[in-house]
């Protein structure tokens, strides 16, 4: 008997960074929440692309409403310590984009923020190309 292995659970969502979902929200794309699970907790888009591009809307809001411009302070608000090594998150993101996590960076990061972030939350990484789609979306250049 083959063993087929399941998708991530933010692949199988087009939700590779794992949004909440939320009624209040009513995101590009967004198709609901997830099914098959016991306990659904994360929204479903259409496509990764929308998934994508509510994330990087979402981390423009922490830079833009919330001042979070480090890469530390983004995670710490994105995955919370009560559920996450957030320490442990940040400064392996910071390091694959070659920052401190204490140091300030830019919207036009966010892609690359986003490409890591993704391989954090998944175990894997989500091609750039859909990444980039994803952010432009959002009116983000990538």
């Amino acid at each position: 008997m083959k063993k087929t292995l399941l998708k991530p659970r933010g692949f199988r969502n087009n939700n590779p960074l794992n949004i909440d979902f939320n009624n209040a929200n009513n995101w590009s794309g967004q198709v609901g929440i997830e099914t098959g699970v016991s306990n659904p907790r994360f929204a479903k888009f259409s496509s990764m692309e929308y998934g994508v591009r509510a994330a990087a809307k979402l981390i423009q809001n922490y830079m833009r409403r919330y001042n979070l411009k480090t890469v530390s302070a983004i995670i710490n608000r994105w995955a919370p310590s009560i559920e996450n090594d957030t320490n442990a998150y940040a400064e392996h993101v910071a390091s694959k984009l070659g920052v401190s996590p204490y140091a300030p960076i830019l919207e036009s990061d966010i892609p690359e923020l986003l490409y890591h972030m993704i391989k954090h939350e998944n175990g894997q990484y989500l091609d750039r190309d859909t990444v980039n789609k994803g952010a432009r979306l959002a009116g983000i250049a990538a």
